[in-house]
């Protein structure tokens, strides 16, 4: 499409207010010239065209047509901020800023509004109890000062053996290999009373042990090892039965453990 240079220069002469004399006045050429180039009958020597442009107000793209229509109005606002006072300048500042502002606002909202909702995985409250752990575990092998322990709260998975737990002591020693190591974590549910041949947690002149039960003493079940004989002279009290290892899918996991505690802390508050 052939580009119209004769009505880009009109228009914005008359955009201006200026006649044609003017014009050329301001470029330094004829008034003649400057109708010929309006009515198509000649076009400006390239030599002019940057005076020309400067006279109009516009840019050498804007007057080839090589602008884009987002360019040509930026320059129109631009020209337009330049006639203004100071104080009117500031008040365009103010509202453009202000709209701006609006505009950002508006785009995060509608952005925000796209994004898919992510939902929260509810993970069920799971069946569970709660039981001692004692800081300070029960010798399978020398004695440790089980009334000295001291322990926290902890959850555990429900099953028939955490059930029956009151308490989780770690065995120390090796006296009870293989049926407890150095480390494990027994299950205890708290009595005084046990059958021979069940293995117990026991305080024996208040140092803790973990035996097997026999009316004759406490057996351990590492050979290395002797069972403690009970004279009559010591002072010995049975502290619970061991009902076995505590085992891993017994623990909660994290997730589990957030949702059970969450629940404690729902059941408080209604309190």
């Amino acid at each position: 499409m052939k580009h119209d240079f004769s009505a880009v220069i009109r228009a914005r002469r008359n955009a201006l207010g200026m006649n044609q004399s003017r014009l050329a006045e301001l470029i330094g050429v004829s008034r003649n010239a400057v109708a010929g180039w309006e009515t198509g009958h000649s076009r400006p020597d390239i030599s002019t065209v940057p005076t020309l442009c400067e006279a109009l107000g516009i840019t050498v793209d804007m007057f080839f047509g090589l602008e884009s229509p987002r360019v040509a109005e930026e320059n129109r606002l631009l020209r337009l901020f330049t006639t203004l006072d100071r104080r009117d300048r500031e008040a365009i500042l103010w509202q453009t800023e202000a709209l701006a502002e609006g505009r950002k606002r508006q785009a995060a909202m509608a952005e925000s509004a796209m994004k898919p909702v992510r939902k929260t995985r509810e993970v069920p409250v799971p069946h569970f109890v709660t039981v001692y752990a004692s800081d300070l575990g029960a010798a399978a092998g020398i004695g440790a000062a089980l009334d000295e322990a001291q322990g926290e709260k902890i959850y555990l998975l429900a099953d028939d053996e955490t059930e029956q737990a009151d308490e989780v002591i770690t065995v120390s020693g090796c006296s009870m290999e293989p049926t407890f190591m150095d480390g494990d974590r027994v299950l205890v549910r708290h009595t005084d009373q046990l059958r021979p041949g069940e293995i117990g947690v026991f305080l024996v002149d208040n140092e803790g042990y973990i035996k097997e039960y026999q009316p004759d003493g406490l057996h351990s079940h590492n050979p290395a090892y002797g069972m403690i004989r009970l004279s009559g002279e010591e002072t010995v009290r049975c502290v619970g039965k061991v009902i076995g290892l505590l085992k891993e899918e017994q623990i909660p996991n994290r997730e589990q453990l957030n949702s059970i505690e969450e629940a404690v802390r729902a059941g408080e508050r209604r309190k």
